[in-house]
């Protein structure tokens, strides 16, 4: 009951996507003051004030009327400025009708201005405090000048401390609520702000580091394709020397190919808010098969063994295209950091709900101090075992791709005896 209640008012208020801060604020003072006020009516019938009555229930109908006014035909500004005009009249009138100053009324506009202070327009809040203090000081100065104009409406003393004591408890809890519901968005506002700024600074962050690698290692196959080029086209090369020429050249080609295809598919991930993912069933062993063509080539010119042991009846629930990238990064990956003549397996793995995917290598394995920063931008780029070139970026895609699949990724790594890397999906 508690949740539809809460339900209810956030309707009644407005929500945060939707509705100005200063409109919920007015609203939810509305709703405070038609609660409060029917309140304050009942009181005064057993202390015996009924004229006072006309004067708060003609302020409720106002603020019902100005509540949808706002709420329902979005006119906010009028609404504000008929609320603080017609609530501070409606008080006067009960200042002459409900004893004066000896009654409870300089405590309604206190109340009054409080509620005006909350949604008013802070350049705006000098001229409704100066119109708040010229009625209340014509009323006091009248009252002074005319004491016998205002009579004494309580029959009893305990009705005059009754209702006193009644108003101050709620304007305390009407004021209470609004302080709250001040100081609460404040805090959410607070949050949102510091979590939009910690989000923004560490996108700023990895763009700047990101800027900064590519700047470094775009650079350096460049440099090595011009100069492949150049001493081909300047230098007579006997057929040996021209091959292993072309050979160098046809290898920093392929790998700034693999670099600029992350590169591509980050950026096109980013400027559309994640890539699209289409889960559907997905034959393990024929997907990895599919992506191992251009990643055999690289593996034979280092005499690497790649050896595959997939169950083949074995599914996943993943995208076909976007697995493929992962698989082959972690592949390009082991083939960088494997010496000449060494082996990677690629091998399954089910468990109960989980099925796994395992790439191994006996590679030259990870430093201890880059496997905590590996699946971030703040990894430092690294040369292969034939001095291969990367930016990093594959691991980071792995990463993202893998968890856009509901999956997930891991790795154990030892120095000089090589490195797994494990993916693990939802059967």
């Amino acid at each position: 009951m508690f949740g539809s209640i809460k339900r209810l008012l956030y309707h009644c208020i407005g929500s945060v996507e939707d509705t100005l801060l200063r409109a919920r604020i007015f609203h939810a003072v509305s709703i405070i003051a038609m609660i409060g006020l029917p309140i304050a009516i009942f009181v005064n019938f057993f202390v015996k004030v009924p004229l006072a009555n006309y004067a708060l229930v003609a302020a409720v109908i106002l603020i019902a009327a100005l509540f949808v006014l706002s709420r329902v035909f979005g006119r906010l500004r009028l609404s504000l400025v008929l609320f603080s005009i017609g609530i501070n009249i409606f008080i006067a009138i009960n200042y002459f009708i409900n004893s004066g100053i000896q009654g409870p009324t300089l405590i309604l506009f206190l109340l009054s201005f409080v509620f005006t202070f909350t949604f008013m327009p802070s350049r705006q809040i000098w001229g409704w405090m100066f119109y708040n203090l010229a009625i209340t000081g014509s009323l006091i100065i009248f009252e002074y000048l005319n004491p016998d104009f205002i009579q004494f409406s309580y029959s009893e003393r305990s009705a005059l401390f009754l209702d006193k004591a009644t108003t101050y408890v709620c304007v305390v809890l009407c004021m209470g609520a609004v302080l709250y519901f001040l100081i609460h968005n404040y805090e959410r506002e607070k949050s949102n702000a510091l979590k939009a700024s910690q989000a923004l600074q560490a996108a700023n962050d990895s763009k700047t580091r990101l800027f900064s690698v590519l700047s470094h290692d775009l650079r350096s196959p460049l440099n090595s394709i011009a100069g492949y080029l150049e001493t081909l086209n300047e230098f007579e090369l006997s057929d040996e020397e021209r091959e292993s020429l072309e050979r160098h050249l046809l290898d920093e080609t392929k790998s700034m190919q693999v670099m600029l295809h992350n590169l591509l598919s980050w950026t096109k991930a980013q400027m559309e808010g994640g890539a699209y993912v289409n889960l559907s069933k997905l034959n393990l062993s024929a997907s990895i098969d599919d992506c191992l063509t251009m990643q055999e080539a690289a593996a034979r010119r280092k005499s690497i063994t790649i050896q595959t042991n997939i169950d083949p009846d074995l599914e996943v629930n993943a995208d076909r295209d976007i697995l493929k990238l992962v698989i082959q990064n972690l592949v390009n990956n082991s083939i960088k950091f494997t010496p000449n003549g060494g082996e990677i397996k690629i091998f399954s793995e089910v468990e109960p709900g989980v099925v796994k995917v395992h790439v191994s290598d006996n590679g030259i394995g990870i430093p201890p101090d880059l496997q905590e920063k590996l699946f971030t931008f703040h990894a430092s780029s690294t040369f292969g075992t034939n001095k291969e070139k990367g930016i990093g970026l594959g691991l980071i895609l792995c990463k993202e791709y893998t968890e856009m699949q509901h999956g997930r990724i891991s790795f154990i790594s030892q120095r000089e005896k090589g490195t797994t890397f494990s993916l693990e999906f939802d059967v």
